[in-house]
């Protein structure tokens, strides 16, 4: 007798994809916003949904979502538009824009890579 397999094998889904595309989104547009109005509102947009992924790193509860946790929370931590971290940071010139494109790329990642089991 041939064994049956599921058609989809876990009951996973992927919370963190949209707010890690959004987020990434947001950290590059502030690449072109330092030092107009929309900065402030930008940061808060990347610093938000960066703390989102990271609700979803620790709602996973795997240790494989520890280092991702912390990578994005350092984003939440400097993004954030309260504490002041970045004005400093741009002195770095090519250098802080190396670590944007890194800061994304680690949101992005992190997004598409966290799987929380379903609810059903």
């Amino acid at each position: 007798m041939a064994s049956v397999e599921k058609r989809y094998p876990d009951a996973v889904i992927r919370p963190g994809i949209l707010p890690g595309i959004l987020g990434s989104v947001a950290i590059l547009l502030g690449l072109w916003l330092v030092g107009t109005e929309w900065e402030f509102a930008v940061r808060l947009a990347a610093s938000i949904l960066a703390a989102i992924v990271v609700v979803f790193c620790v709602q996973a509860r795997q240790r494989k979502y520890i280092v991702p946790g912390i990578l994005v929370g350092i984003i939440v931590v400097t993004w954030n538009p309260v504490f002041n971290l970045i004005t400093p940071l741009t002195a770095l010139g090519q250098g802080w824009l190396f670590i944007e494109i890194l800061a994304a790329a680690i949101l992005l990642w992190s997004g598409f890579s966290i799987k929380v089991a379903s609810r059903s």
